[in-house]
């Protein structure tokens, strides 16, 4: 019987995760009353009251779990708070003194600890990976000229990319209007169910500055900058040292550059030995989520997702395979194929930080492209390159603007198409960074920030699916960066590849 292959273990691990969630789902009529030395758990009610000095506060009903759960999550002052609870019987209980309300896990989130150790080793070498690569990458292109040349065809690339996502997350969300479809008792239950959810993160008041945005790349202490893992400083240190070590005597820049050299390949060989337990992971990561958000909220989300989905199916296999044949000889079939394991793991991730290290190796030992293009292009990308979060920004800003009642004039539209390519830039390449990103586009064209909360329960979902073609796009930057530079060696076959993993 023939070895299965790695990305053939890791999709086998998904589609098992998957399943296994749905089995194990956490049940939605069931939650856990917590005390401060027991608990007890209340199923199948028909009212959930909240209570504060016998006045009702709020009350649920028999399918609102999640509302329940966060409610009293987010209660600042949970004094005096008593729950009423109408049971399927009628009977009524009134309960004192509880802690916290939560849902109660089933074994579909028992073993996340597992997939969350596999993205913290990934993201731990993200950081140390980036600098290594990038430093030894922009010294190695020889000259000045040589680092602005590919420094340009770089940004250029990822420039017309994410004008092209937007652009088509714009055709996709006015073609299908799924603002419209929304009926309004939905509406007002994901604004009720989410507020809070949205109201944190206003109030994290995230805003766009030009100036300011440019003026905090530049890293008070790169240190710092890579101790609190901000890619952006990151990038711009460890390409000024990797041009600037070309221009001191080589007796002195070579150990430099060869200690770098190490660290960068130490990391990546690292990489191939996490990935042993990437099928494992994934399953568990799959799992928990299919198990704790179901798919229920799918359905009432319906149009909006499979708007934003269909946008980045058109970016993954028209925009990407026409720019594919028109910039290198690469078939997108041989493309994607290499690229698999790649998207496994961006999917079940949702982080293109995490996903680097994969990435650079599957282009450098897979896809033929040279280490000092790889090792300059990837860790970029992976810092500015977001076209799938850019068309996510487009379709949620109109959707948002479509419940509630705007309509977006073709100025508004094309503020979203900057505002958009803008935030992707400057959206960090971790999981859920894209949806307070989203309040910069939001406040561009004046739609209310609380619309967030429409969104914000199919967020975990559609966060896997847009962190897929951000790193796709990385890879294809890299392939045809190379192929202008005449420097793309030749595809390697499944077998020859997975066999060295």
């Amino acid at each position: 019987m023939p070895k299965l292959q790695l990305h053939t273990k890791i999709v086998i691990g998904l589609i098992l995760g998957a399943i296994f969630g749905a089995i194990f789902a956490i049940n939605p009529n069931k939650v856990e009353l917590n005390y401060k030395d027991s608990s007890e758990q209340i199923e199948n009610w028909q009212e959930f009251t909240y209570l504060k000095k016998d006045s009702v506060v709020k009350t649920f009903y028999h399918d609102d779990q999640l509302a329940i759960v966060k409610y009293y999550k987010n209660l600042k002052d949970k004094k005096d708070v008593k729950l009423k609870i109408k049971l399927a019987d009628g009977t009524e209980k009134v309960f004192e003194n509880v802690v916290s309300v939560e849902k109660i896990k089933s074994i579909g989130v028992w073993f996340k600890p597992i997939g969350d150790i596999f993205v913290r080793l990934l993201n731990m070498i993200a950081v140390p990976l980036v600098l290594a690569s990038l430093i030894v990458g922009a010294a190695s292109l020889t000259d000045l000229k040589h680092v602005a040349k590919i420094g340009g065809k770089t940004l250029g690339f990822y420039a017309l990319t994410a004008v092209m996502a937007i652009t088509i997350g714009l055709l996709c969300v006015n073609f299908i209007q799924p603002g419209h479809i929304m009926d309004q008792s939905a509406k007002d239950r994901l604004l009720d169910t989410y507020q809070d959810d949205a109201k944190s993160r206003i109030e994290q008041n995230v805003s766009m500055n030009i100036v300011e945005f440019l003026v905090n790349i530049v890293p008070k202490n790169p240190f710092k900058a890579i101790a609190d893992g901000d890619f952006l400083q990151i990038v711009f240190f460890a390409i000024l040292t990797g041009i600037f070590l070309m221009q001191i005597p080589k007796a002195k820049s070579e150990p430099v550059i060869n200690f770098f050299s190490g660290i960068s390949d130490a990391m990546i060989v690292l990489v191939e030995k996490i990935m042993i337990i990437a099928p494992y992971a994934v399953f568990t990561l799959i799992a928990a989520t299919v198990a704790e958000f179901g798919f229920s909220i799918l359905k009432t989300l319906m149009w909006y997702s499979l708007t934003v989905v269909l946008g980045l199916l058109i970016l993954t296999f028209i925009e990407y395979p026409l720019l594919l044949k028109v910039f290198t000889k690469i078939k997108f079939r041989d493309f994607i194929r290499a690229q698999r394991q790649v998207l496994a793991v961006a999917f079940s991730t949702s982080s293109s930080a995490a996903t680097l290290p994969v990435t650079m190796d599957v282009c450098e030992k897979r896809l033929g492209v040279p280490n000092k293009i790889a090792s300059f292009v990837l860790p970029l990308g992976t810092t500015v390159n977001m076209d799938g979060t850019a068309l996510y920004q487009a379709v949620a800003t109109v959707f948002i603007a479509q419940v509630f009642g705007f309509e977006l004039n073709l100025t508004q539209q094309l503020t979203i198409v900057l505002t958009a390519a803008l935030a992707a830039v400057g959206t960090a390449p971790v999981p859920g960074v894209g949806l307070l990103m989203l309040i910069i586009v939001l406040k561009s064209v004046g739609v209310p920030e609380e619309g967030i909360a429409l969104i914000i329960g199919v967020d975990r979902f559609l966060d896997m699916c847009r962190t897929v073609p951000n790193v796709l796009a990385d890879s294809l930057a890299c392939v045809v960066i190379a192929s202008s530079e005449g420097e793309l060696g030749k595809i390697k076959p499944d077998a020859e590849y997975d066999g060295a993993m």
